[in-house]
Order: C-alpha cells, then sequence, then structure tokens
C-alpha cells in the first residue's frame, strides 16, 4: 500500500470517533508511522483490539497534529482543532556535538600529530563499536587501559580527558570523568593502609578514567608497598572491566622497565601513545596562545627574543615543555608589573622585549644559584 492509500483511510477510521481532521493535519503524520509493514489501518485496528476504539481514537489524536478539539467533547467537537506540537526528533549532528567538541579541543593541541592521530583511531574503533551494539551485534571487549609517555608537560592529562569524555559519548564509560593521583594518592606509609587508598581511588574512578602519573614509582625497590597497590589496582580492573578504563603515563623508558615488572601489567595495557617533546617553534606558539588567553600582548619579535633560549634549555633533562612556557609567562608578567608601576601611562596588556629578557634572566639566575650580589 503507498503513502497516500494510508493517508486515504486516517478520515474514515476518524470519523466514528467525531473528528474532523483536514487535509493539512492528516500530512502531518509522522513519516516513520506511514512506514510501518501492515499500514496504518491495520496499526489502529491492532491497537483497537486491545484497548478498544476509543483508545485507538486518542492514539491517532496523539500522532496526527490538530487531533485536539478546542473545547471540551460533544457539542465542540466539530469545532477546528488546536495543533498539537510533536517532538521533532533530534538532528543528527546534536548526538555528535559533545563528541565534536572534544575532538575540536584536540585539534587546537599545538604540535602532538602523532598523538591526534592515535586518539582519533582508537575514537573511530569506539564509536563504530557504539554503532554495532545499538543494533544488536555482539562486540567483542577490548582493552581500553593505556599507557601515555613522554616528558612532563606535553598534554598527557589534558588528552587522558578528551578520551573520557570520547569514550562516555560512545557509551564505553557512563561518565567519562577522569581521576588523576599518583604514587602518593595510591601508596600508604604503614602496613594495611595500601590496598584501601587504592580501592577508593579506583571506584572514585569508576564509570570514567583513572589517570596516574609518574605509575613507575609505584615499582618501588620492590620492598616497599607500591607492589601491594599494582595487585590492589590489577584486580580491581578485573572485576570491572566495562567500567573503567586506566591510563598510566611517564616517561618512555621507565615506563617500559614499569609494564615489563609485571604479566598482569603487560596483558592489561595493550596500547601505548607516545608524546613527543615540543619544538622551539611550538613551544613559542603555545606562549603567545597562553599570553592570548590572559590578554596579554606579545612583542612581534618574540621567537628572536626567546628561540634561541628554548633550543638550548629544552635539552635539560628537568625540562617540562609547556610548564616552561606558563612559569616564563609568569615571570615576563612580574617584570611587566614592576616597569609599569613606575610609568605615567602604561599599556597594561603590552609585555616588552625587556620583559622577556627580564624573564629569561631570572630564569638562568634561579638555575645558577641566585644573583652574583
Amino acid at each position: 500500500m503507498g503513502k497516500s492509500a494510508k493517508i486515504s483511510r486516517v478520515p474514515m477510521l476518524a470519523t466514528g470517533l467525531g473528528m474532523a481532521i483536514g487535509a493539512a493535519g492528516v500530512m502531518a503524520l509522522r513519516p516513520d508511522l506511514l512506514a510501518v509493514p501492515q499500514g496504518l489501518r491495520g496499526w489502529l485496528l491492532s491497537g483497537g483490539a486491545v484497548v478498544g476504539l476509543a483508545a485507538a481514537g486518542m492514539i491517532l489524536g496523539a500522532l496526527v497534529t490538530g487531533a485536539r478539539p478546542i473545547g471540551g467533547a460533544g457539542k465542540n467537537a466539530a469545532q477546528p482543532l488546536r495543533p498539537i506540537a510533536l517532538p521533532e526528533p533530534p538532528p543528527a549532528s546534536a548526538k555528535t556535538s559533545t563528541q565534536d567538541s572534544a575532538m575540536a579541543r584536540l585539534d587546537r593541541m599545538i604540535g602532538l600529530s602523532p598523538v591526534k592521530t592515535e586518539v582519533r583511531n582508537l575514537i573511530a574503533r569506539s564509536r563504530v563499536d557504539a554503532m554495532r551494539r545499538d543494533q544488536g551485534s555482539e562486540v567483542s571487549a577490548a582493552s581500553q587501559h593505556m599507557v601515555f609517555t613522554g616528558p612532563p608537560g606535553v598534554g598527557k592529562t589534558e588528552v587522558a580527558r578528551i578520551i573520557g569524555q570520547l569514550f562516555k559519548e560512545t557509551k564505553l564509560l557512563r561518565k567519562g570523568h577522569v581521576v588523576e593521583t599518583d604514587r602518593a594518592g595510591l601508596v600508604a606509609s604503614y602496613i594495611g593502609q595500601t590496598a584501601p587508598r587504592t580501592l577508593e581511588k579506583c571506584r572514585d574512578a569508576l564509570d570514567g578514567v583513572l589517570f596516574i602519573d609518574e605509575a613507575y614509582t609505584l615499582a618501588g625497590d620492590g620492598h616497599d608497598f607500591g607492589r601491594e597497590a599494582i595487585d590492589t589496582l590489577l584486580k580491581f580492573m578485573e572485576d570491572h572491566r566495562d567500567r573503567l578504563v586506566v591510563i598510566v603515563a611517564g616517561y618512555p623508558d621507565q615506563m617500559d622497565r614499569f609494564i615489563a615488572m609485571n604479566p598482569g601489567l603487560a596483558g592489561r595495557f595493550s596500547r601505548r601513545i607516545d608524546f613527543p617533546a615540543y619544538s622551539a617553534p611550538e613551544m613559542i606558539e603555545i606562549l603567545h596562545s597562553m599570553a592570548r588567553h590572559q590578554g596579554f600582548i606579545l612583542p612581534t619579535n618574540t621567537e628572536t627574543i626567546i628561540g634561541p633560549w628554548i633550543t638550548q634549555q629544552s635539552a635539560r633533562a628537568d625540562w617540562s615543555n609547556a610548564r616552561e612556557m606558563r612559569s616564563f609567562l609568569e615571570r615576563a608578567r612580574e617584570a611587566q608589573a614592576v616597569r609599569v608601576s613606575a610609568e605615567d601611562a602604561p599599556d597594561l596588556n603590552q609585555l616588552t622585549e625587556a620583559d622577556l629578557q627580564a624573564a629569561i634572566g631570572r630564569r638562568v639566575s634561579a638555575q645558577t644559584g641566585g644573583s652574583n650580589g
């Protein structure tokens, strides 16, 4: 039966209920109802067989625009009908707006091209698995626990937050929140306290992400309570495999040794994402971004001023990438504050070459143990 034939049946059915349905009201039928295999008439008669003709009329009234009479039933039944606003199904884009927002956050992060590629691959797999589950297909369980390796200050925590949000949207996690911790948050100083402390963090992260920074410190020397924390963590991961994603992070070499120390770790953390250090141009771009966010303007020759200093300093073992730029900006702002306090009409938003040079000097002074005075 075609769509027009189905629509033509509606006035006949509605007549017995005293409903005057115009052509405009009929055409307002939901398209998904017209696609019912046995036709609209068969659907209504089936409903009437169960709940009676009156109930079938009520169902029809809820589905057809204009099915509520103005006033009460009876004498006003033949009067023009008041339209009923039927809720429209949400646009397809609404389902992915949060995902797109999270992916936009990832794309806005400076550098990290290999990291972005890994996360996109991970999310693509997660989205497809979610769609297959929605259509009733069997989806094999895959370990989502991850190892993040790289120096400090390269965005590992922020990427963990983005993954948590995306896993929530793909229904892999119910909440998708991130609980950040480290050795101090998991390991106690006395016998009998480490397991409860570790379990507390795990429970806080349930249905979300547990992010353990510098996780290699849990290995300890084999004689402390770090091993107890690891054993407790592994058991909780096994008992709640569908409700928790654990991300362990740290320097590459240390994390390799950490994962190799326990077969249980190697079996559960099957995905590794390597975070590269930022280049000098990327670091300067990060500095510009931080300054803009705080309402400050850097001089046009910023790269010339601090580029060589960044290249030299980034070779240090304790260089912390974006965190260094945050500290540098704070020092430059302090230098600006001292400078403008002595000026009559200062530009409070402009950082000058002198401010940047002062920030470099203060960092060098701190490294060498203070001034010569």
